[in-house]
């Protein structure tokens, strides 16, 4: 151990006893310069909170007990126990289940003021503020810097809707869309993997345009839906790029309109034309032949479908005869990648749409995500780049908690 004042270099430093409660204790020291200077205490940049084990898991090797981990100045819990925790809200876990289990593991229990009995925590502000804070430092090693230049990029954005009322007070069937959460997904080797993701009020084309300009970078390929406010952002700031619309989507609108053409009694008139449809997108042939049936139907809502499509379908089935017969698996045709690949976020998102009115803390709970459905979220490497985030900015996180809010009754998401 060493004097961090530089004026004392060489000096003798020895142990000065604990601070702390018991099972908490952190060591201090005591700097005893050479040539007859003052002695102070000291602590360490990161203190370490004494060990309850005499050996170490990690590092194999016996330890004393003032060789614990180590801890944030001024933090009651270690860097390794906010890793653990991080890891565990990017695997999906709420703020309050994450909380309790990290007071439980850290043996960090609040106790009445008056009686000193223990006081169970049912909030997981704890969690929250620790996603603010940290989520930035332990994403950075990760975070992108430029859309990928090879393979296709896929795009689409993932709704989440809560309940709400029209004017005359009447409930809406579908509810309202609370936000929208963009999601773009690369390849690397062959592999899917999700690229960037941000929360957004609505899917409009400005805010489109502002997560496609958040990356430098020029895609050369561009799979997506036929969102009108995806595709006019894509061809305003990436014109050249191959566009691919995805064919799900395609022959998902198709069969909606082809059912409620039967919904609304012309299903007798339409059964030959829901017979080529099913294999409309398949290939050349069969989109002629739905083509023929369709015009030989005389229905003017299909005819008008058939219209807007046309030449982007056909286009497609062009360029996909240039990538016959091996396809590479970065080259799909549709955005099922992106729909897999973001099911855990659905998953964790979903069941606290209502809750979420912060768009910038909501973004930082996404980084979080992101580094679990990547497979990066490794405790070990979010402890190092915590502790080394504390050691550049004196020991201390350079956010303070609860910086990030929005004003009074004014949610940046709702």
């Amino acid at each position: 151990m060493r004097c961090p004042n530089p004026e004392h270099a060489g000096s003798r430093v020895k142990l000065d006893g604990t601070y702390g409660k018991p099972g908490h204790r952190r060591q201090r020291y005591k700097c005893l310069p050479r040539g007859g200077g003052k002695p102070h205490v000291f602590t360490e940049l990161l203190p370490r909170e004494e060990s309850w084990h005499r050996s170490c898991e990690h590092c194999e090797r016996q330890i004393e007990r003032r060789e614990g981990p180590k801890a944030p100045r001024h933090y009651q819990f270690v860097a390794r126990g906010i890793a653990e925790a991080l890891q565990a809200v990017g695997a999906g876990s709420s703020y309050m289940r994450a909380s309790s289990v990290t007071r439980d593991r850290a043996r960090r229990f609040r106790c009445d003021t008056e009686t000193g009995e223990l006081r169970e925590s049912a909030h997981g502000q704890l969690l929250a503020d620790w996603v603010e804070v940290f989520a930035p430092v332990v994403f950075e090693p990760f975070r992108p810097t430029a859309w990928p230049a090879e393979g296709s990029l896929l795009l689409d954005h993932l709704p989440f809707r809560v309940r709400a009322l029209d004017k005359d007070g009447r409930r809406i069937p579908a509810g309202r869309v609370a936000f929208d959460v963009f999601c773009g997904v690369g390849f690397v080797s062959g592999k899917p993997k999700l690229w960037l993701s941000e929360a957004f009020t609505s899917a409009s084309p400005a805010n489109w345009s502002a997560f496609l300009g958040s990356l430098r970078g020029y895609p050369t390929r561009i799979v997506c839906d036929g969102h009108t406010g995806l595709l006019a952002a894509v061809q305003a700031r990436w014109p050249q790029a191959e566009l691919q619309q995805c064919e799900w989507h395609l022959q998902h609108a198709l069969d909606r309109l082809l059912a409620k053409e039967a919904r609304s009694g012309s299903d007798g008139e339409l059964n030959e034309v829901r017979s080529y449809a099913e294999s409309a997108l398949a290939g050349p042939l069969s989109w002629q032949r739905f083509v023929r049936a369709a015009r030989a139907a005389e229905n003017e809502s299909l005819g008008r479908w058939i219209a807007v499509n046309q030449v982007t379908i056909e286009s497609q089935f062009a360029r996909r005869a240039a990538l016959s017969p091996h396809r590479a698996a970065d080259m799909p045709l549709t955005t099922a990648a992106l729909d897999q690949i973001t099911r855990p976020m659905v998953a964790a998102l979903y069941p606290r749409r209502y809750a979420l009115k912060n768009r910038e803390r909501l973004n930082r709970l996404l980084m979080l995500l992101q580094l679990h459905i990547n497979g990066d979220d490794d405790v070990q490497a979010y402890t190092r780049a915590i502790r080394a985030h504390l050691e550049a900015h004196g020991g201390r996180p350079l956010l303070s908690r609860r910086a990030v809010a929005d004003p009074a009754d004014s949610p940046s998401l709702r």
